[in-house]
C-alpha cells in the first residue's frame, strides 16, 4: 500500500520531468518589414510612412520653407483617434517632429508646451536663485501648432474584416486658427478578424 501511494505521488513528478521544455523563438525585424501577423489595422511600416511623407510635405509649406528670420516655432498638440484600434496615437506627431529635426538644420523649432509644468517650476527656480540661470529668457511663443486626426470605417463578415483608416495632420496658425497646411495618407486592408491591436 505504502509503495503504490508513493508511486502516485512521484508520478506528477516524472511526468512534469519527462515534458517537453517550450521554448520561445523570438526574432528581430526591421520596422519596415512584414511581420506575418495579419491584421487590418495601423503598422509600423504605416507610422514611418506618414511620417516621412508629412515631414517633407510640411518643408514644401511657404510659411515654413520662405520664413525670414527666427525659425517658426511649432508645439504638437494630441492626435485625436477615431478608430476602432487602441494607439498611442501621439507617436505621428512625435515621429513627423523627430523627422523634421533630422533634416531642416534648425530651420524650424519645436517647443515641448507637454512639459509646461516642469518649464515654469524650472524658471521659478532660477527667479528664485536656487539655481543658476545661463541666460535670461523669456518664454517662447507658439507660431504653430501640429496637430491630427485618425479615422476608420470597419466591417466585417463571419471571420473578415475590412478597415479602411485615414490619417490627417494640420498646421495650424497659433494667432488666427488658420490651417496653414494640411494632408493624408490613407490605407485599407481586409484580413482576419482575430489579430489583437495594443
Amino acid at each position: 500500500m505504502m509503495k503504490k501511494l508513493l508511486l502516485l505521488l512521484m508520478l506528477p513528478i516524472f511526468l512534469f520531468g519527462c515534458a517537453t521544455p517550450q521554448t520561445s523563438h523570438t526574432r528581430s525585424i526591421l520596422p519596415d518589414e512584414d511581420d506575418n501577423l495579419g491584421g487590418t489595422g495601423i503598422e509600423s511600416t504605416d507610422i514611418r510612412t506618414v511620417a516621412r511623407k508629412m515631414a517633407v510635405s510640411i518643408l514644401e509649406v511657404p510659411e515654413i520653407s520662405k520664413a525670414q528670420g527666427a525659425a517658426p516655432k511649432i508645439a504638437l498638440l494630441p492626435v485625436k483617434n477615431s478608430t476602432r484600434f487602441l494607439i498611442n496615437s501621439d507617436i505621428f506627431t512625435k515621429k513627423i517632429r523627430i523627422q523634421l529635426n533630422e533634416n531642416t538644420q534648425g530651420k524650424l523649432r519645436f517647443l515641448a508646451r507637454d512639459r509646461i509644468e516642469d518649464i515654469m517650476q524650472e524658471k521659478q527656480r532660477k527667479i528664485d536663485g536656487l539655481v543658476s540661470a545661463s541666460k535670461e529668457a523669456d518664454m517662447m511663443g507658439v507660431d504653430y501648432y501640429l496637430t491630427g486626426e485618425l479615422m476608420g470605417i470597419s466591417k466585417a463578415a463571419g471571420g473578415d474584416r475590412s478597415d479602411y483608416i485615414s490619417m490627417s495632420f494640420q498646421l495650424v496658425d497659433a494667432e488666427t486658427s488658420e490651417i496653414i497646411w494640411e494632408n493624408e495618407y490613407e490605407v485599407k486592408r481586409v484580413g482576419e478578424a482575430g489579430v489583437v491591436y495594443q
